[in-house]
C-alpha cells in the first residue's frame, strides 16, 4: 500500500515537472499577445514613434442644448509629449495644453504662467484633457487579455487595461474591444478609481491617408455619457502630417510664444 502511495506521488511530481513549463509558457504567451495586440490597435492612432500633427474638432452635444464646438491643432512628439493649441472659438484662442512626460500643463493668455492640471479634467463635454493629449494606450496602461466577444455582430478581442504606476494615465482602468479581423479599436469602457463607469467610446470611422502611403487612420470617436441619455461628444481628426517637430516647442516656459 505504501509503495503504491509513493508511486502515485512520483507520478504526480513528474507530471507537474512536465506540465509546469508548458503552463508557464502559455501564461507568457497570453501576456505577450496582449501587449502585441494593444500595439497593433495603437497603430491606427499614431505613427510608430514618429512625430506628427493633426487637426481635431470636438463637438459636444446634449439633448435640448446648442452644440459646443472647439477646433484644436495638435502636435505629438512621442507617446508622453504633446501640444494641444486652441484655434476656435475665438474666445478660446491662445490657450494651450502641454503634456510633458509626467506633467500636464495648461496656459491661458489671461494668466502669467502655465498651471499644472490633471488628465481627468474635462476639456469639452465628455472629452477630457487626457483624451485629447494622448494618442496611444500602450504608454500608460498594462494590458491583460480577457476573452473574445461578439459586439454588434463584430468579433472582438477583449483587453482589460490597468494604469501603469507613476504614469499620466487618464483612467484607472478601461476595457477595450479590438476587432479580431484587423485589430482596429472598436469600443472602450472607461472606469474611475472606484470602479464606476465614466464613459463609453465608439471608434466610428477609419480613413486611408493619401499623403501618407494610404495608411489607415482612426478619424472619428464618439464618446457617450452612460448616466445622461443624449449627452455625447464627437472627436473628428483630420489633416494628419508626419513631420519633425522641434523639442523646444514642448516647454512650459515658452507656451506664451506659440
Amino acid at each position: 500500500m505504501f509503495s503504491k502511495f509513493r508511486l502515485l506521488i512520483v507520478v504526480i511530481v513528474i507530471h507537474c515537472m512536465l506540465v509546469s513549463p508548458i503552463w508557464a509558457d502559455n501564461v507568457i504567451n497570453v501576456k505577450q499577445n496582449a501587449i502585441e495586440l494593444l500595439a497593433k490597435a495603437d497603430e491606427y492612432r499614431n505613427f510608430k514613434g514618429k512625430s506628427f500633427t493633426f487637426d481635431l474638432k470636438l463637438n459636444s452635444m446634449e439633448t435640448g442644448k446648442d452644440d459646443q464646438i472647439f477646433t484644436l491643432k495638435v502636435e505629438i512628439l512621442n507617446s508622453h509629449t504633446s501640444l494641444v493649441i486652441y484655434s476656435e472659438p475665438i474666445s478660446e484662442r491662445g490657450k494651450v495644453l502641454l503634456m510633458a512626460q509626467k506633467n500636464l500643463w495648461f496656459y491661458a493668455p489671461s494668466s502669467h504662467k502655465p498651471i499644472r492640471i490633471t488628465p481627468q479634467q474635462r476639456l469639452l463635454g465628455e472629452a477630457s484633457n487626457g483624451d485629447v493629449a494622448s494618442t496611444d494606450f500602450s504608454g500608460d496602461y498594462d494590458p491583460h487579455y480577457v476573452d473574445t466577444e461578439v459586439v454588434d455582430s463584430v468579433t472582438c478581442h477583449v483587453l482589460e487595461l490597468t494604469a501603469k504606476a507613476n504614469s499620466l494615465a487618464t483612467y484607472e482602468k478601461l476595457k477595450l474591444w479590438v476587432r479580431a479581423d484587423d485589430f482596429k479599436p472598436y469600443k472602450a469602457d472607461f472606469f474611475g478609481v472606484s470602479g464606476k463607469l465614466l464613459k463609453t467610446a465608439y471608434f466610428r470611422r477609419y480613413e486611408k491617408l493619401p499623403n501618407l502611403g494610404e495608411k489607415e487612420q482612426l478619424t472619428s470617436i464618439q464618446i457617450i455619457n452612460p448616466l445622461t441619455e443624449g449627452k455625447q461628444t464627437l472627436m473628428e481628426y483630420s489633416n494628419f502630417n508626419v513631420t519633425e517637430i522641434p523639442v523646444s516647442r514642448f516647454n512650459p516656459n515658452t507656451l506664451n510664444r506659440l
